[in-house]
Order: structure tokens, then sequence, then C-alpha cells
């Protein structure tokens, strides 16, 4: 159990850092293109993070195949003889 713990905290401060570091390089990019007249990201890293998790939390609906049995066998043999 503690090493779950340990694991859990070293992850948490990892994501920080992470987070940390992609905020600096966010001030200074805005920093630089307010001075060239250039673009900047609306997004923080943080926000883009919570978004992507929020949408793999979500269930995926599953495609519908349209192909044959006799299409996907041959779809595979020929990736296999590639």
């Amino acid at each position: 159990m503690g090493y779950l713990v340990s694991k859990v905290h070293l992850l948490a401060r990892e994501e920080q850092y992470r987070a940390y570091i992609a905020t600096c390089a966010q001030l200074i990019a805005e920093s630089t293109a307010k001075f060239a007249g250039g673009k900047t990201l609306k997004q923080s890293y943080i926000d883009m993070m919570q978004r992507q998790s929020k949408q793999a939390m979500q269930p995926q609906k599953a495609k519908k195949e349209e192909r044959s049995p006799e299409q996907i066998a041959a779809d595979i043999l020929n990736a296999l003889h590639k």
C-alpha cells in the first residue's frame, strides 16, 4: 500500500511540474508574441489536459463494421504480406 501511495504522490508531483513548465513557456510565448505582434494559444496546459481526461472517461461508441468477413480476412492477409 505504501508503494501505491508514493507512486500517486510522484505522479502528482510530475503533473504539477509539467503544468508549471507549460505555464512558464506559455507566459514567455505570450510576451514574445505581444512584442512581435503574433498570436498565442487561448487555452492553458491544464485546461487541455482536463478536457482530454474528460473525453477519455466518456464511453466510446464502437464503429459498425461494414466490411464482410472475407474482406476483413483479405485486408489482414494483405497487411501481413507487405
